[in-house]
């Protein structure tokens, strides 16, 4: 019988803190995107959900908080994934490097605009 030590792709280069942050956010981003979808969509007329709701509900301090930790576990969610994707998949040192450095700009770019519209729209 051969016993062969071969790392799997489930495993990968991750880590303990990378694979604790995906689960972690994606627990988060079950309640917040659900809470936010209740309110929405169940809790509130369909109809009636236009721009002057979301400007009542973002007057409130609940909402803009709500809203910004569902933006900021959302791409902590996707970050860290794609991170592990680019980690395990990506060959080239050099490339994976350049990989990174685009997602983690790409990453800050929808950050700086997601809480710029919130707290625009809040103010």
């Amino acid at each position: 019988m051969e016993t062969t030590t071969t790392r799997t792709r489930a495993g990968g280069r991750l880590g303990g803190r990378g694979f604790l942050l995906i689960r972690g956010t994606g627990v988060l981003l079950a309640v917040l995107a659900l809470g936010h979808f209740a309110v929405t969509h169940l809790v509130n007329d369909v109809a009636q959900t236009d721009a002057s709701f979301i400007a009542r509900r973002w007057s409130s301090a609940l909402w803009v908080v709500w809203d910004g930790l569902l933006l900021v576990a959302a791409l902590a969610h996707v970050g860290a994934a794609a991170v592990a994707v680019v980690r395990d998949y990506w060959t080239d040192p050099a490339g994976q490097r350049r990989m990174l450095a685009g997602l983690r700009g790409t990453l800050l770019v929808l950050l700086v605009i997601g809480a710029v519209t919130l707290f625009r729209a809040a103010g």
